[in-house]
């Protein structure tokens, strides 16, 4: 299971997945680097099915091609990985659309790309057409239909239904809230900041030297940042803390992920000067973020990223255990530097948890999204300790005006 599959499937089931307690059949289940199981709360009838035993796994099939179960027996069938190893794809998906209730709904998930992986074989990939081909054979609807650009798999991702009346949300509907520390560590060094100058000073300053004429922000909670902008601005913010929304800004109240997937093409209607990513805290959210903005940011652009430097290793844990917390996201900066050595980046020692500066963004690059899966995984199975050289800012410049005009290329 790659990550980006599961994030799909996840966001099937924030929009589309049922509320009431409900049959769900699983078809390729075995729990390899996860299983779609974790996605449903408890109460839900949940049934593995596979070709051979494993985790997650609650029956073999004797044979590939028949379902052992009623007609209309599940309200949910999810299909993930499974279609392009499954030679007589066709006999399979007609399967599906037998032990679907009427009006119950199919979340099917394969590849549009990707190299050969046999399990045992490999035999297709999938577009969209292809989807709507399947629907019309076996009289489902096809509701909704996307195809993610994320390499290497490129999933395509379709929500079927039998009969009924579902359309395609056009609007996202998932709220995600970081997490509350309200008590500190018991341990005072944990709650340990530094910097040489507060960042919202540095973030003035930068505004003032670049005059960007459109402005984006990822995580605007009470605004602070954002009132820093003198131009058009977009503000991305699912569960902020605005007041009041300052003049010249659009605010969108979503995850940055369902922006990216619903509205971006539509609000950005040019090139963004200067970004600040101060979203989720965690390295994917991090990842996805800079990767879905450069594809919008001017050649000359500048994106700003929070949070980059914890002072304690405390701080840098995925599941929050202090006040001051930055999470994962330092490890973006050894991700770019690997990637995409291309990117000039530099680090600046502000208070609280310094800022990481990208600039020669090249807004075509796909190396990032080529790239996200087999990168996230491998960075998630990694130690999750920030080096020691970042905790101790050995690598941070001091955030002077002389150094900010320097590294932005102003006299």
């Amino acid at each position: 299971m790659h990550p980006s599959s599961m994030e799909n499937m996840q966001r099937c089931v924030d929009w589309y997945g049922p509320e009431s307690p409900s049959k769900i059949v699983d078809l390729g289940a075995s729990d390899v680097n996860g299983s779609y199981r974790q996605l449903f709360a408890g109460h839900h009838e949940f049934t593995g099915v596979d070709l051979a035993p494993g985790p997650g796994v609650d029956l073999v099939l004797e044979d590939p091609y028949v379902l052992p179960f009623e007609d209309g027996a599940f309200d949910l069938v999810l299909s993930g990985q499974m279609l392009e190893h499954c030679a007589h794809f066709w006999r399979t998906f007609a399967e599906i659309a037998r032990i679907m209730k009427p009006g119950g709904l199919a979340f099917i998930i394969a590849p549009s790309g990707g190299p050969i992986h046999r399990y045992p074989v490999d035999c297709y990939r999938f577009y969209p057409d292809a989807y709507q081909a399947l629907a019309d054979w076996t009289d489902l609807r096809l509701v909704h239909c996307w195809m993610d650009d994320r390499g290497p798999w490129r999933d395509l991702v379709g929500v079927f239904q039998k009969g009924g009346d579902l359309q395609a949300i056009q609007a996202p509907l998932a709220q995600t809230v970081l997490p509350v520390k309200t008590t500190p560590h018991p341990d005072p060094a944990a709650e340990r900041t530094a910097g040489a100058r507060p960042y919202l000073d540095v973030l003035r300053e930068m505004h003032d030297i670049l005059k960007p004429q459109l402005y984006l922000e990822i995580g605007v909670r009470l605004g602070h940042s954002l009132e820093l902008a003198q131009c058009e601005s977009i503000a991305i913010d699912p569960s902020h803390d605005l007041e009041q929304v300052p003049e010249n800004t659009r605010l969108f109240e979503t995850t940055s992920d369902d922006f990216f997937f619903f509205h971006a093409e539509d609000a950005i209607t040019k090139p963004v000067d200067l970004a600040f990513i101060d979203g989720m805290h965690l390295i994917e959210f991090a990842y996805r973020d800079f990767m879905n903005l450069e594809a919008f940011m001017s050649a000359g652009g500048t994106v700003i990223i929070d949070d980059i430097l914890p002072c304690h290793p405390l701080q840098a844990r995925r599941d929050r255990q202090t006040q001051v917390w930055t999470g994962d996201v330092w490890r973006l900066l050894p991700l770019l530097e690997r990637l995409r050595p291309d990117l000039e980046l530099t680090l600046f020692d502000t208070a609280p948890t310094g800022l990481l500066m990208i600039r020669k963004l090249k807004p075509r690059n796909p190396r990032l999204k080529d790239r996200y899966n087999p990168e996230l995984r491998a960075i998630l199975g990694e130690p999750a300790d920030p080096p020691r050289d970042l905790i101790d800012r050995s690598q941070a410049l001091a955030p002077t005006s002389e150094n900010l005009r320097r590294v932005l290329g102003v006299a």
